[in-house]
C-alpha cells in the first residue's frame, strides 16, 4: 500500500508541473520512476528460442505417475514419458514429444510435458506412454497400454505404472526383430522391440538400450544422455554420449530384396559403388560417358561431388574435380577384395584419391 500511495502522489505532482511549465517531453521523461526489484520480479520475461514453441499452459501436459509395489529403487533410475499419436503408432513419426526425469527415487513422478501445437491434428487421438528404467537401461515399470489424453486439457493426468518383471522372472517375449550392423570399426547385434518401441544394442563396450524418439524420417532411437541410433533402411548412424563422432553404419545381414544399400543404389541408377573403412567412406558412380561421382568421406563428415567424371586413360576408373576444384581420382582393379570389417568379398579393389588423401576399399559394378 505504501508503494501505491507514492506512485499516485508522484504522478499527480508531475502532471501539475507539466501543466504549468508546458514542457511535456521533459516531464514525461521524469514521470517513470526507476524499476524496483519488486516490479521486476512481478514481470518476468520467459526465455524462448526461434525454433521452440512459446511455452504456455495450452501446450503442456501435466501428469503424475505412480506404482503400488513397495520397493526401493537402486540409484540412477530414469522416468520417461512420451506423447504418442495413436493413429501413427506404428510409424517413426508417432512420438510427438517426450521428457525424462533423471535419477529418480520412489513415486509419484510429477512431470510437465511440453509439445508443439503444430503437430496436433484436429480430431486426432493421443496417448501417453511411460517407462521407468534402471541405471543399466533395463525396463522396470511401464504403461502396458497408452493412457488416453487430450493435448491442451489443463487437468493433471494421473496413471499407474505396472511392473514388467517380478523377482528373477523375465518379462514376456514380444515382437523382437534382430539384425547385425557394422559401424566404423565394430560389429554388433541390434534387437528392435517393436511393441516396446525400443532398441537394445549389444555394443562391444556393453549393452545400450534406447527408446523410440521423434524423427522426420526413418526410425530414430535416442536417450537424454546424447546416445542415438538412427536407421534408414539398411543404413544407420550411431552417436555416443559426450559429443562423440557420428558413425556411419551398414546392416550386414540385409538381403538385397529386403532393400540393402547396394540394391537401393542400383535402383537410383548407380553403376558402380565402393565402400572402405578406417575411416569409413562410400562412393557412388553414375552411368554414361561422363557420370556423376558422389563420395561420403571420414564417416560422413565430408561430402565430395563431381558433376562430370571422365574415364581414366590406360586404367579402369574415373577422374574429375569437385565444385571447389579439388582433384578426385577413383582407380579400380578387377580382383578379389575383402572388407576388413565385415569379411564380405567383393570383385573389385578400389582406391579413391581426394586432394592428396587416399582411401582404400572394395566395390562392385551394379549393372553387370
Amino acid at each position: 500500500m505504501t508503494i501505491l500511495r507514492y506512485t499516485v502522489t508522484t504522478t499527480f505532482a508531475i502532471a501539475a508541473v507539466v501543466a504549468l511549465t508546458g514542457c511535456p517531453e521533459k516531464a514525461a521523461t521524469q514521470e517513470t520512476p526507476p524499476a524496483t526489484s519488486a516490479t521486476a520480479a512481478a514481470t518476468p520475461t520467459p526465455a524462448t528460442t526461434a525454433d521452440a514453441p512459446i511455452p504456455t499452459e495450452s501446450n503442456f501436459i501435466h501428469g503424475s505417475a505412480f506404482f503400488l509395489e513397495r520397493l526401493k529403487l537402486p540409484p540412477g533410475a530414469d522416468f520417461t514419458v512420451q506423447l504418442i499419436d495413436n493413429q501413427l503408432a506404428d510409424t517413426p513419426k508417432a512420438v510427438i514429444a517426450e521428457t525424462t526425469l533423471e535419477d529418480v527415487a520412489g513415486p509419484p513422478y510429477d512431470f510437465s510435458l511440453q509439445f508443439d501445437p503444430a503437430n496436433i491434428r484436429p480430431g486426432g487421438m493421443y496417448g501417453l506412454h511411460a517407462s521407468l528404467r534402471g541405471v543399466d537401461g533395463d525396463l522396470l515399470f511401464n504403461t502396458p497400454e497408452r493412457v488416453a489424453v487430450t493435448p491442451g486439457d489443463p487437468k493433471v493426468v494421473e496413471f499407474r505404472l505396472f511392473r514388467v518383471s517380478a523377482g528373477d522372472q523375465p518379462a514376456p517375449a514380444g515382437d523382437v526383430r534382430r539384425s547385425v550392423w557394422t559401424c566404423g570399426d565394430m560389429t554388433f547385434e541390434a534387437a528392435f522391440d517393436v511393441p516396446g518401441e525400443r532398441v537394445d544394442l549389444a555394443l562391444p563396450s556393453g549393452k545400450l538400450s534406447l527408446p523410440l524418439a521423434q524423427s522426420a524420417s526413418g526410425a530414430r532411437y535416442a536417450d537424454h544422455l546424447g546416445n542415438e541410433f538412427w536407421t534408414k533402411g539398411g543404413e544407420a548412424t550411431l552417436t555416443r554420449q559426450g559429443g562423440g563422432e557420428k558413425l556411419q553404419c551398414v546392416q550386414q545381414d540385409a538381403a538385397p530384396e529386403a532393400g540393402s544399400p547396394w540394391d537401393r543404389a542400383k535402383q537410383r541408377g548407380v553403376a558402380f559403388r565402393a565402400i572402405g573403412q578406417e575411416p569409413g567412406w562410400v562412393v557412388d558412380v553414375g552411368q554414361g560417358e561422363s557420370p556423376t561421382l558422389h563420395a561420403q568421406l571420414d564417416y560422413g563428415k565430408r561430402t565430395v561431388d563431381v558433376a562430370q567424371a571422365t574415364a581414366l586413360s590406360g586404367l579402369l576408373g574415373f577422374a574429375g574435380k569437385d565444385a571447389g576444384g579439388a582433384k578426385v581420382r577413383l582407380v579400380l582393379e578387377r580382383k578379389e577384395c575383402v572388407d576388413i570389417m565385415s569379411g564380405e568379398k567383393f570383385p573389385v579393389d578400389a582406391k579413391l584419391e581426394v586432394a592428396g588423401n587416399t582411401y582404400r576399399g572394395c566395390g562392385r559394378f551394379l549393372r553387370e
